[in-house]
């Protein structure tokens, strides 16, 4: 049982925030096939980008689990704010990366020039916010390593889900740029680390009175 409620909740979030990827796609594929293989060069390239993201993400769940049942809370937060440091580290030079070589990564997929446009303006946009980005695996890994599983749910599922879907729904009805849907994904990664900052800031705090008292 304990297994079931540490995992279920994550595997949830996944499942819902992949299907719903799927109407941000069918927002993408409005403005053309250009874009829509722009995208999928840019979605290969940042799930490689995020490799390092998810590894900081496993350690950060094993540190805070080892010393919350060590009854060290104040360490756990140390290493936390430690893998989050490297994230933004390494978030930084991706960005760079991206930045410096947007044209030569969307060729590795497709070099047509329409796609090379798109795929470059994607590149560019989205890697601007992987410094911010790495928050949420990172805090949510350590929250559930704290044995709390339910709240990085909610969390997640309210930025990437619900509030991306809002925000696509509303902008799309505004104007029919193409900026505002290209920054659909950053907007969800921007309020998921600003409520999962909040929000591990005020657990651990809680935690660590508890564990004083």
């Amino acid at each position: 049982m304990k297994i079931l409620r540490l995992g279920l909740p994550g595997g949830l979030q996944m499942s819902v925030t992949s299907f719903s990827n799927i109407f941000v796609q069918g927002y993408i594929n409005n403005f053309g096939s250009d874009c829509m293989a722009g995208w999928a060069s840019f979605n290969k390239i940042d799930q490689i980008c995020l490799l390092p993201m998810q590894s900081l993400q496993l350690s950060a769940t094993t540190f805070s689990g080892q010393n919350y049942g060590a009854g060290k809370i104040v360490r756990a937060r140390k290493g936390t704010f430690a893998a989050l440091l490297m994230g933004m580290i390494i978030g930084a030079v991706l960005l760079c990366l991206l930045q410096v070589f947007p044209d030569q990564l969307t060729a590795l997929f497709n070099r047509e020039e329409g796609v090379l446009y798109y795929g470059k303006y994607f590149i560019r946009v989205c890697s601007l916010f992987y410094i911010v980005r790495v928050w949420n695996p990172i805090l949510a890994g350590s929250l559930r390593g704290f044995g709390n599983a339910r709240s990085p749910m909610l969390i997640l599922l309210f930025g990437f889900v619900v509030w991306r879907q809002f925000y696509l729904f509303v902008m799309t009805r505004i104007t029919d740029s193409f900026f505002p849907v290209s920054i659909a994904y950053p907007v969800g990664w921007t309020m998921c680390s600003v409520l999962m900052l909040i929000y591990y800031l005020k657990f651990t705090k809680t935690l660590k009175e508890e564990s004083f008292s």
